[in-house]
């Protein structure tokens, strides 16, 4: 094996032990039998591992202490992200602590002092919903820190951004969705979600242009309407969708930019009368735990939430310096049906 190219994972599966039991021999812990602590070694001196940032620091009282900075705590699709990368976290041996994305305001903090006075080993950092007027600022943050600590950005992370990442191609997933309900039968394609000012070609909004191009369908303003991405503004954008149209070109299918603006749009078709999803088919995406749930159940894009913080946390670690894309999958439940046109 080539000098940096194994990992704590690699030593691991050559001992037949824990990635636990690694870092435990890797910060010298007495807690460990002297046969398995000879595999271990055996297996380090066998691959001429060289330990990361953080690895290496494991012999010299560093805190076992991570930071992940994600946006839109009440969201629970970063709850589960959170989940998993808390719970890699603890099989590895560390904490993980949460901090909101005010953590990165840098008018009103140096982030990189903040988050290194916390004596973090290093951070994973969610870079979907960047605020538009900060983006340059939150760049030169992160930038900042990791000449400090270990970073692994995860989300939507657009291109240039020179980090280990575990991303998600949310264009990549909406042309998917266009794709699907184009065939069945669907074209008056609605999608609710977003900010208008966001220029990232890997934003769902840009797959959503994309997948109606490919199918040969025209791009209609007043089938794109922005908002939040919560179940309030869902309900009040197709709201006013529906009111600016006549019935006869209202939508046959939307796409929500998440579930919670799916929740929103479900209840506004209902208590419009909208039977869904003979009159109106709905996808949203994140695949929360609700989807299965609402009625009709919610057809929608799981992205594998957890094993994505998972995965960033051993980057973290290992200090791989990847740039992987997460895997997805679309969900299908009651709420599409062919189009009646």
């Amino acid at each position: 094996m080539a000098e940096g190219n194994a990992t704590i994972y690699d030593i691991a599966a050559d001992a037949g032990v824990s990635i636990a039991t690694v870092s435990r021999v890797l910060r010298g812990e007495a807690n460990v039998s002297p046969a398995t602590r000879k595999k271990v070694q055996e297996a380090i001196a066998r691959r001429d591992y060289r330990p990361s940032s953080i690895a290496r620091g494991l012999t010299s009282k560093v805190t076992h202490s991570l930071g992940i900075i994600l946006p839109k705590l009440l969201n629970p699709h970063y709850a589960m992200i959170f989940t998993g990368a808390q719970e890699e976290a603890r099989k590895l041996g560390y904490t993980m602590s949460l901090f909101p994305w005010s953590s990165l305001d840098t008018d009103a903090y140096d982030p990189a002092t903040m988050l290194v006075e916390r004596r973090l080993d290093g951070l994973i950092v969610c870079v979907e919903y960047l605020p538009a007027d900060h983006e340059e600022q939150v760049l030169a943050a992160l930038q900042q820190l990791k000449r400090v600590m270990p970073v692994v950005l995860i989300g939507c992370v657009p291109p240039g951004y020179d980090f280990p990442a575990v991303s998600n191609n949310n264009a990549a997933m909406m042309k998917e969705v266009v794709a699907y309900l184009v065939s069945l039968g669907h074209e008056r394609i609605a999608f609710i979600g977003g900010v208008e000012q966001d220029k990232d070609p890997l934003r769902r909004g840009v797959g959503y242009r994309e997948g109606l191009r490919e199918a040969r369908l025209p791009y209609t303003d007043s089938y794109r309407v922005y908002c939040k991405g919560t179940a309030e503004a869902g309900r009040a954008a197709l709201a006013a969708m529906l009111d600016a149209l006549k019935p006869e070109y209202w939508p046959t299918a939307v796409i929500a930019m998440n579930d919670l603006v799916a929740m929103g749009c479900q209840a506004e078709a209902r208590d419009r009368g909208i039977p869904m999803p003979e009159q109106l088919s709905l996808v949203g995406c994140d695949d929360l735990f609700c989807a299965p749930y609402l009625y009709p159940a919610l057809t929608s894009i799981n992205s594998h939430q957890q094993q994505t913080g998972a995965r960033a946390v051993q980057l973290l670690i290992s200090g791989e310096n990847k740039h992987e894309t997460c895997d997805w999958e679309l969900v299908e439940r009651a709420s599409c049906a062919r189009a009646h046109i």
